[in-house]
């Protein structure tokens, strides 16, 4: 009676390790395809069969170590710092909705922080692939983003508003045109005129320009004594720049975000809403407590690239797409102290 011939046979006949052959039997995408089928004709050709009995152990074995695996979403950040993502408001938000949606689904969250990689997308790429996880969030970053990033072509990869932008992946984000739509228009059922967009350049530029892009668009049926350009500044020290914006436009009410204008108003002896009215395009959790403005439904954002990936994953999809999608979640306005009805 012939003895059957092991893999670890067969993994001498070719020159490679047993568990490289295992993984080509079992058409690992880790293996070339190229490297799978050679190892095939080379097992075929000895007479290997797997024997059922071991391979009926090893499954039930891989089913057990997997599982926590196959229902992880990594979470790659790029934060780093003095201060983590998770005490700003937007990031928090997000995650809440990225951890919530991924339980309703199976899920678990498990973050991937780049600087603990010393920045080593490669490396996290291995670590992250070599777990068995195969969906990945893109998350947190700030500017200081470098160019390298995971290596997105072995994974279902979603990316989180305008972090990683460089990254061509399908993303989501909150709907920067129909958030600054909204918010001018409800300022004007309450009576004013000329609300004058007021957010940095910076943020304006991450957003594709939807912010300053909105405001001009909605103007255009305004008007023209009732039309306020932007006030879109470059740089961090804006004060003058705005006194002097403030002088040639003579706003009435002001649509803001981040720029400390409450500050700036103040040094002009004015006051909200009695001098003028203030709304904010996405709202703090601060100023949730008694401000107008926008919020922002991030939850819902962080949401959707669960649903993303995880859609990715159950199609089999992995890599770049071809025509990356965008998907938008809408704002809700909130009326608040800083603005009042104007007669």
């Amino acid at each position: 009676m012939n003895t059957p011939i092991t893999m670890a046979e067969v993994a001498r006949e070719i020159g490679v390790s047993t568990s490289t052959v295992s993984r080509a039997l079992r058409n690992d995408p880790r293996i070339s395809v190229e490297r799978r089928e050679r190892i095939k004709d080379v097992a075929q050709a000895l007479g290997y069969r797997p024997n059922p009995l071991v391979s009926a152990l090893m499954s039930s074995r891989k089913s057990h170590f997997d599982k926590a695996a196959t229902n992880t979403i990594a979470l790659v950040t790029d934060y780093g710092g003095s201060t983590h993502w998770r005490v700003k408001d937007v990031c928090r938000w997000e995650f809440e909705g990225i951890t919530k949606r991924s339980e309703e689904l199976g899920y678990r969250i498990e973050e991937f922080a780049l600087p603990e990689y010393k920045g080593d997308a490669e490396k996290l790429s291995e670590v992250i692939f070599n777990r068995g996880i195969r969906g990945v969030i893109l998350g947190f970053t700030r500017e200081r983003q470098k160019k390298n990033m995971i290596e997105t072509e072995r994974f279902a990869v979603a990316g989180l508003s305008a972090y990683f932008r460089k990254a061509d992946v399908d993303r989501t984000n909150f709907h920067g045109l129909y958030n600054v739509r909204l918010a001018l228009e409800e300022m004007r059922k309450l009576g004013y005129r000329r609300t004058g967009l007021v957010v940095p350049e910076f943020n304006n530029r991450i957003s594709g320009g939807q912010w300053t892009a909105g405001a001009l668009d909605w103007q255009r049926a305004l008007p023209i004594s009732d039309r306020c350009a932007p006030f879109a500044p470059t740089v961090e020290d804006s004060e003058a720049a705005f006194r002097r914006w403030m002088e040639q436009e003579q706003p009435d009410s002001l649509l803001v975000y981040k720029l400390p204008v409450s500050t700036w108003l103040s040094k002009l002896g004015l006051r909200a809403p009695i001098d003028i009215g203030i709304a904010y395009l996405f709202r703090t959790q601060e100023e949730m407590d008694s401000a107008a403005g926008i919020d922002g439904n991030l939850q819902q954002v962080g949401a959707a690239a669960v649903d993303l990936v995880v859609g990715s994953m159950n199609t089999n999809q992995a890599g770049l797409p071809s025509t990356p999608k965008e998907v938008l979640i809408k704002g809700t306005w909130r009326h608040g102290k800083t603005l009042k009805p104007k007669v």
